[in-house]
């Protein structure tokens, strides 16, 4: 349940992206300091070293308003709940040879386009409970973006297949991204927060801030590994109410130097 990494683009699953960033590039001083910010959007197109795009995304978490932002989000009831119904998304898609157990759960049945349904029924559900907007469609997007690389980043059996569709292509893919869920689900949180907090991204440079969200996620994890896994029988679905509980130790988390 470890770290993960995605093979996708980073422009959201399914074409959903972020409501944007939350600063013009005017005012890029404010998001991340030094020369990396600098590089990374100059004016001849920047460079997309994911060095560079590592730093950017440490610098950019290191803000102390984003770092506390962020510490909110994952301690939402929208990220950790979503959170939650993926461990439990990840017995029923591959243990359970049927949808019955999924229909009599969520109330979806095997119908074209099932799985898309599931997701919106799971986000309708949650976001009763989630006050704040951004935290409802960072904690969706996550949840696409995991459901779609367990069913091998296929967009028409996410949006029109069927359930034997949906079982078999998690059967084949899932596997692997549910094994790594932890990993899979912060880096795309990480990555959604990220993209909020900078200019408007080129394509290359989307793929070069995912890459190094995902390596953030995947640092973390290994310190939460490191410092609470298994002690007092903390498991990887604890992962998210650890960190809540230990918000200094997630904050230095954030602007804390990857080692090489």
């Amino acid at each position: 349940m470890g770290t993960g990494r995605f093979a996708g683009s980073g422009s959201g699953a399914l074409g959903r992206g972020s409501s944007g960033a939350r600063y013009s590039s005017a005012s890029t001083s404010t998001v991340a300091s030094g020369s990396a910010m600098a590089l990374f959007f100059g004016a001849a197109g920047g460079a997309s070293t994911q060095a560079v795009a590592g730093a950017v995304v440490r610098d950019t978490f290191g803000q102390r308003g984003v770092s506390e932002y962020i510490y909110k989000m994952i301690s939402s009831p929208a990220v950790q709940g979503m959170f939650e119904e993926l461990f439990t998304l990840s017995v029923l898609l591959l243990q359970n040879k049927t949808w019955d157990a999924i229909t009599k759960r969520y109330g979806v049945p095997d119908q074209p386009g099932c799985l898309a349904e599931l997701s919106t029924a799971i986000k309708r559900n949650l976001g009763a409970k989630e006050p704040l907007e951004a935290f409802r469609e960072i904690a969706g997007i996550s949840l696409d973006d995991v459901l779609l690389a367990a069913i091998g980043e296929d967009d028409d059996i996410f949006l029109d297949g069927n359930a034997g569709d949906v079982l078999t292509a998690a059967q084949k893919h899932g596997t692997k991204i549910f094994g790594s869920l932890s990993g899979y689900y912060l880096g795309s949180v990480l990555n959604r927060a990220a993209i909020r907090e900078v200019p408007p991204l080129s394509d290359q440079q989307k793929i070069s801030m995912q890459v190094a969200s995902q390596e953030r996620a995947d640092f973390i994890i290994r310190r939460f590994e490191r410092t609470y896994l298994s002690k007092e029988q903390t498991t990887y679905r604890q992962m998210l109410s650890t960190f809540q509980n230990n918000e200094d130790w997630f904050r230095d988390k954030l602007r804390e130097e990857i080692p090489a």
